[in-house]
């Protein structure tokens, strides 16, 4: 059933503080006018729009709002994407909990577990709904399932990754109705049976027990060195089906005590530099300079930075484990979906730092919101300048 005026309401409210301090930094800017802004087109979007067809309206619009963006910003912007996005329609049937996988993987079901979502966000904390129906064994491998297992935690991670940073971007700024639409995207996901994410994965029968992992540095080193996975061209699937055993024969060497916060934190930073550098030193080649920005790749890169978001929200430590050594496995497999691109550091750090910025009132880009002529289309922050030039194609 669709929600009501007021359950709207609370799936969409004003977006919440960072709840840890390693998410990117909100810059000031942000006004009563364009925070209502950006609710009325947030809702928007999740009442009209179809969102297994990987929506970046949401992204967008709160990365604009983030970045201080004015009500005309995020007006251009929504004007942009509404031209784009697939229109909601209503499902077949209805979801509830018992019959919650008859539909796993059917975009037609969307806006049915969509309101099944968002019922539960509005009567459970986040938290506990992740809990069960994304990191528990029955949500991902059900002894009573007589076809295709659930897989959600696979479905999260699935799709370059987008149901992942819906519900990371829900998280960081404690949107219920975002975490809904992510959970929705990632029930409707097609996926192939994960060997990247096994069953044994989720024995927790040693949590606690400190046993020393091997460095993602070392083991990103390692398959570098390997040929098994040379000359390979493919998505993926292909990726997956074929290098899936011996990526995950890698991965099991990164272990993740998530009883220890220490310890998290830090493998969550690891993480994160493994990821920016196979993205930006993987672009790089010897007396070249950057050479290509590969699009997915770059997908390492913004998904990384939601972790600290589920770590801060994910309240059980088997848990925390869990999507830290799924997701880099994913990360591997990504890799190497891509041609493992090779990751020449010394060169990369060895070059000089690019210091001719543009001045303090550089020429718009064609492409600036709210247009080229606005004035708010020039910022004199230096970063912000840096931004405003990157070239959105």
């Amino acid at each position: 059933m669709a929600p009501s005026k007021t359950q709207l309401a609370a799936l969409w409210p004003n977006p919440g503080p960072s709840l840890s301090a390693d998410t990117p930094v909100r810059w000031p800017g942000s006004s009563p006018e364009s925070t209502a802004a950006a609710r009325k087109y947030l809702q928007q979007d999740y009442e009209q729009h179809h969102g297994g067809a990987h929506n970046h309206t949401p992204f967008h619009i709160l990365v604009e709002w983030a970045l201080g963006g004015s009500p005309a910003h995020l007006e251009a912007i929504w004007d942009q994407h509404v031209a784009l996005e697939r229109y909601a329609y209503h499902s077949p049937g209805s979801i509830t909990p018992q019959t919650f996988g008859d539909h796993l993987g059917d975009e037609e079901y969307y806006q049915a577990y969509l309101y099944f979502f968002s019922d539960l966000v509005l009567k459970k904390p986040v938290h506990v709904v992740l809990e069960e129906w994304v990191f528990s064994l029955k949500a991902n491998f059900d002894t009573n399932s007589h076809g295709q297992q659930p897989e959600m935690l696979n479905r999260l991670l699935a799709g370059i990754l987008h149901p992942m940073l819906y519900v990371g971007y829900g998280l960081e700024f404690s949107l219920p109705g975002l975490v809904a639409e992510g959970l929705a995207q990632a029930a409707v996901h097609k996926i192939v049976p994960s060997v990247l994410i096994p069953r044994s994965m989720f024995d927790t029968s040693t949590m606690g027990a400190h046993r020393p992992g091997t460095h993602a540095f070392s083991i990103a080193a390692r398959i570098l060195r390997d040929s098994t996975f040379s000359n390979f061209v493919g998505g993926f699937d292909a990726a997956q089906s074929k290098f899936g055993m011996d990526i995950q024969r890698y991965a099991e060497e990164w272990l993740v005590d998530g009883v220890n916060a220490k310890e998290v934190a830090k493998k969550v930073q690891e993480l994160v530099f493994l990821n920016v550098m196979i993205y930006a030193v993987g672009g790089w080649r010897d007396g070249e300079g950057f050479h290509d920005a590969e699009f997915t790749l770059m997908h390492l890169v913004t998904s990384s930075m939601t972790l600290s978001s589920y770590m801060a929200v994910v309240s059980s430590p088997a848990s925390k484990s869990l999507l830290l050594r799924a997701y880099f496995s994913r990360s591997l497999s990504t890799w190497v979906s891509r041609g493992r691109p090779p990751l020449p550091i010394r060169s990369f750090f060895s070059a000089p730092i690019l210091t001719d910025f543009p001045g303090p009132a550089p020429d718009p880009s064609v492409s600036a919101f709210p247009d080229p002529t606005s004035p708010f289309a020039v910022t004199p922050n230096l970063w912000l300048q840096v931004i405003h030039w990157i070239d959105p194609d």
